[in-house]
């Protein structure tokens, strides 16, 4: 099997390192470090998958230069990426790319198989690759594989299994030969000096000579797989003998990092695969492990292999681009991964199984909630640097809240609440089994005193001398509390489907400080649906409707709040989260932080593209500077505060192309002023952003056509049609995820006339008009006559043609009209179930109403609602919701078969049946009979008491009356609906008109 060699790399540090962030830096330079000390989640890694035709899966080294470009040596060729395009150049006769590598001027050497050269750009701007193999003798271009290139000051050093060749810029030189024979040789270039290994030991370019170094030795023998420059010397990393320092002037030898060295012993570093990252730490390529992440210090930070999403471990080249991304080539594929990163993730791989509902930090650790359980940070892994979670046992799945308190963490379960102490098994708070799903929990003024929002409204627990108990629901309406904010003298709760409501806590009330025991009186403030309330800056913000109010305590109503009018530009929200700093951050897509500035926040927000998640579905803001994000994967560890984004370079006019494909130029070189023809039908112009962030757009502007700026788009692709003649300036630059822009691009270019608008084409066109105007007028009479006579003969033609289109059109209009019947029947059926949809039920509702006022005869409407089918959905997943409500249609379909009624899925979980000619009495009958049937059909539902799925019912019938509408009877049988659901679920209840005093009332009862 032949040997494979790695390319060296561009991003090696040219000279050695200060003290502070060498290889054995300091303790301050060791904590200033990203995580250090703290476990983080797992890098964000990107597979890039070259588009290139002619890429293959083998990489065998990987660079980038000072003008953005990334260069991946592929088995294929020489890949080129920019950003969005993918270029490939064949290397020789082989085509395959072994090694690659830029200089500081912005040049690219690459080594092959029995091939070596530069790229050159060529006069259109394209980069195409240069031979230098014919400058060495004949005899000598047999050169094998080319498995490092090195930058030198005057050139490039290509190095073999067999020689070390110098391109000075003119000419090729032999430098040395290693000695032959295994251990296999190496090359390294440590801080702009050249050093070799081979099996006598290790030595030093001097001039045109190597000569062998103090020390170098104690190495005779053994395979060399790195050397890195460290302060006062070099660090070498042995085959199967792990890591060592080297004093070069007085020959001391000495090992070190025992750990690493261990790592590096078992997993063999990958000769040219490192690189230094600007916070001082060591990437490590190897061929079993992965990458190593080594601190300045000698300490393993992080390693980065297949268990954190590479797709193999085999790393054969490593390079850092301009915005700190970094480039991976492995065996299988290219990977960039963010290790400088403010964000990484903690999901499965880290043991949390789920969407995460709630996460917070209990006696320094990480605590999250998911449906499969709750999970419990575990002891840190300094090895891997990456933060594990463990389910906790003795706690139920579902878990949907999360609470740290002095004598424990409580958890809010679907199946009650938890303390869960610091020594010893979780045990259940008695009675809060019956406060249904705790969504949230919230300390109270009072220390002993915690509020729970849960299905049946607002509730607290107590904490007395033998544990916590249960507190029954406070006020309010018995339905979901999602939000809970305490002030002090009142808590403000928010009820999605019926607005917000504050309790005010009367001295000795539960919840308040101070004073003797009083009743506690509640108010509703505002009957919006859907708010959400947060403590933001010492205030209480209320999001509705992606809008941010904020609740006047003093008034009691929600206001406009200048400060708060940042926070709710652009994107779908209700989540809010305020950080150490102050920061606001909002669950959007994608998530956004609105940063502090003086007394409000900024204008615009900072949008985190990165973050992958679909739903954040809420946010924690630690005591210790990161937020976490928790979606529908795990969870998303942001820094705080977020490091300025880098600023984006001009974007490059990677390729320009005319009519069918046509090359104009493109590439590297700047673009030169061409013109085009008059006759061109489209200008296809290709944008390289040179930047790799995500959530990059493109703004254009062609001069003199447009005024303005077009709006930023996320296709690098624009093209022009037909322009007329003139001069063009095209102008181009990249929009980033949050507004920044970069310096922008012109090229110049100028449409030529077509032949028929020069000056010599128009006077011929002018003979030509001149000649045909007589020719014309000679002609049109005897035209005239014989053009009578020709229309006569086809009116007689298309009369017996009219005649049978005619006889057409009466039997297609008869086909569409068959086929408009069969649309207006599917337009009137609920896709899910089967049965009528809504629309079905008013037209028919509408019909029915008329019918019985001007018959006098009762019409019902019965209104059922699944009971808690969201926990269904929760804890059965959304496809046997599915099936459960198709279920209920067919039963509720077989069940009612009365000429003239009819069954129609209203909305969600709800649906209506319509009784037409039925009194109050009759349909409570029916409503029962459906209500018993369903308990018949035992759908299971784990996650209510009853173990299967029930429904209320909601009764109303009306004799309509003159100006009366049909909404009334629905409105009553939606009133009706609520009084069942009020009085526990699973009931018939039935609403109607007060004979006595007109107005609704849905307090009848079967």
């Amino acid at each position: 099997m032949r040997r494979q060699f790695a390319s060296r790399l561009s991003c090696l540090l040219l000279g050695l390192l200060p003290a502070g962030l060498g290889l054995f830096g300091s303790g301050e330079a060791r904590a200033a470090l990203p995580g250090s000390g703290f476990a983080r989640g797992f890098p964000l890694i990107r597979e890039v998958i070259p588009s290139a035709k002619e890429a293959k899966v083998q990489n065998f080294g990987v660079a980038t230069d000072r003008r953005g470009l990334v260069y991946v040596a592929n088995e294929g060729g020489l890949l080129i990426y920019d950003g969005a395009w993918w270029r490939a150049l064949p290397i020789g006769k082989a085509k395959a790319a072994f090694s690659v590598t830029s200089d500081a001027a912005g040049r690219v050497a690459v080594g092959g198989v029995d091939e070596l050269g530069i790229l050159e750009t060529s006069a259109s701007g394209e980069l195409r690759f240069v031979s230098l193999l014919n400058l060495l003798p004949p005899g000598e271009r047999q050169v094998g594989q080319v498995g490092d290139v090195f930058a030198t000051p005057r050139g490039f050093l290509f190095f073999t299994l067999n020689a070390l060749i110098e391109w000075d810029g003119t000419k090729i030189t032999t430098l040395a030969r290693p000695a032959a024979g295994p251990p296999y040789p190496g090359a390294f270039e440590v801080g702009g000096e050249i050093y070799m290994s081979d099996s006598t030991g290790i030595f030093k370019r001097a001039g045109d000579r190597f000569e062998r170094i103090p020390g170098g030795d104690r190495f005779a023998g053994k395979r060399v797989d790195q050397i890195l420059p460290a302060p006062g010397g070099l660090l070498v990393s042995v085959r199967g003998g792990g890591l060592f320092l080297l004093h070069p002037i007085e020959g001391g030898v000495t090992p070190f990092a025992p750990e690493a060295s261990a790592w590096t012993s078992a997993n063999r570093l990958q000769g040219g695969a490192s690189c230094r990252l600007s916070d001082g730490r060591w990437a490590l390529g190897s061929y079993l492990g992965g990458l190593l992440l080594l601190r300045p210090d000698g300490m393993i930070d992080q390693i980065i292999d297949t268990r954190l999403g590479l797709p193999d471990n085999y790393v054969s080249g490593v390079a850092v681009d301009a915005e700190g991304g970094l480039w991976l080539a492995l065996n299988s594929g290219i990977v960039r991964v963010e290790v400088g990163s403010p964000i990484s993730t903690v999901d499965r791989r880290s043991g949390l199984d789920g969407s995460v509902y709630a996460v917070t930090r209990h006696r320094g650790k990480i605590w999250a909630a998911t449906p499969s359980g709750t999970f419990a940070q575990e002891p840190w892994d300094s090895k891997s640097g990456i933060l594990r979670l463990k389910k906790v046992e003795g706690l139920p799945p579902a878990g949907w809240s999360l609470l740290s308190m002095e004598d424990g963490l409580l958890v809010g379960t679907a199946f009650g609440i938890y303390l869960v102490p610091d020594s010893g098994a979780p045990s259940l708070v008695p009675g809060s089994d019956a406060v249904g799903t705790p969504y949230t929990l919230v300390r109270s003024g009072d220390p002993r005193r915690v509020w729970v929002g849960g299905d049946h409204g607002l509730a607290s627990l107590a904490r007395e001398a033998d544990g916590w108990r249960v507190v029954p629901s406070a006020a309010g309406p018995d339905a979901e509390v999602r939000s809970i904010v305490d002030s002090g003298d009142t808590v403000w709760f928010s009820v999605p489907l019926a607005g917000i409501f504050g309790l005010e806590l009367a001295p000795g009330a539960p919840g308040n400080r101070t004073g003797a025991a009083a009743p506690s009186s509640l108010r509703r403030i505002s009957d919006s649906e859907g708010t959400y309330l947060y403590r933001i800056a010492g205030r209480i913000a209320a999001v509705r409707s992606n809008h941010v109010l904020r609740l006047d305590e003093g008034k009691n109503r929600l206001v406009e709040d200048s400060a708060f009018a940042p926070l709710g530009v652009e994107g779908d929200f209700v989540v809010l989260a305020e950080d150490a700093a102050g920061n606001v951050w909002r669950n959007s897509r994608p998530p956004a932080v609105f940063l502090r500035q003086g007394a409000g926040w900024a204008s615009t927000p900072r949008w985190l593209v990165e973050v992958p998640a679909r739903a954040i579905e809420t946010m924690f803001a630690d005591a210790d500077g990161p937020v976490w994000l928790a979606g529908e994967n795990g969870l998303y560890r942001v820094e705080s505060p977020l490091p300025t984004a880098a600023a984006l370079p001009a974007p490059r006019f990677a390729r320009v192309t005319t009519g069918r494909g046509e090359f104009q130029f493109g590439g590297i070189a700047a673009p030169t002023d061409i013109e085009l023809p008059r006759g061109f039908t489209r200008l296809e112009i290709e944008l390289a952003p040179l930047s790799f962030r995500a959530g990059l757009r493109y703004a254009t502007r062609l001069d003199p056509i447009d005024a303005e700026w077009s709006e930023p788009r996320a296709e690098p692709k624009v093209e022009l049609t037909r322009l007329p003649a003139g001069r063009y300036t095209f102008r181009a630059r990249t929009v980033g995820p949050n507004g920044e822009q970069s310096p922008e691009a012109t090229w110049v270019f100028r449409v030529l006339p077509a032949w028929y608008e020069t000056a010599w084409a128009i006077a011929l066109w002018a003979a030509l008009a001149l000649a045909g105007i007589w020719t014309w007028a000679s002609l049109r009479s005897r035209a005239l006559r014989q053009r009578a006579a020709h229309l006569e003969r086809q009116v007689q033609e298309q009369t017996a043609e009219l005649r049978q289109a005619v006889a057409d059109l009466e039997r297609t209009q008869s086909d569409l009209e068959t086929a408009n019947v069969r649309l207006e029947e599917l337009s009137l059926q609920d896709e899910l179930t089967g049965i009528a949809n809504r629309r079905r039920l008013q037209m028919l509702l509408d019909a029915e109403w008329h019918r019985s006022r001007r018959q006098h005869q009762p019409i019902a409407f019965i209104l059922l609602d699944l009971d808690h089918f969201k926990r269904l959905n929760d804890t059965r997943g959304h496809l046997e919701g599915d099936f459960c409500l198709q279920s209920v249609a067919a039963y509720l379909a077989q069940a009612i078969q009365r000429t003239g009624d009819l069954v129609a899925r209203y909305g969600g979980e709800e649906f209506a049946v319509l009784l037409p000619a039925t009194d109050l009495a009759g349909a409570l009958k029916v409503a029962e009979r459906l209500r018993e049937g369903l308990e018949t059909l035992a759908l299971p539902h784990e996650a209510v008491p009853e173990g299967h799925v029930t429904a209320s019912f909601g009764v109303a019938a009306f004799t309509p009356l003159l100006g009366q509408e049909p909404e009334e009877l629905i409105e009553a049988a939606d009133l009706a609906l609520y009084r069942a659901k009020s009085d526990g679920r699973n009931l018939v209840r039935a609403g109607g008109v007060d004979e006595e005093t007109g107005e609704m009332d849905a307090g009848l009862t079967n």
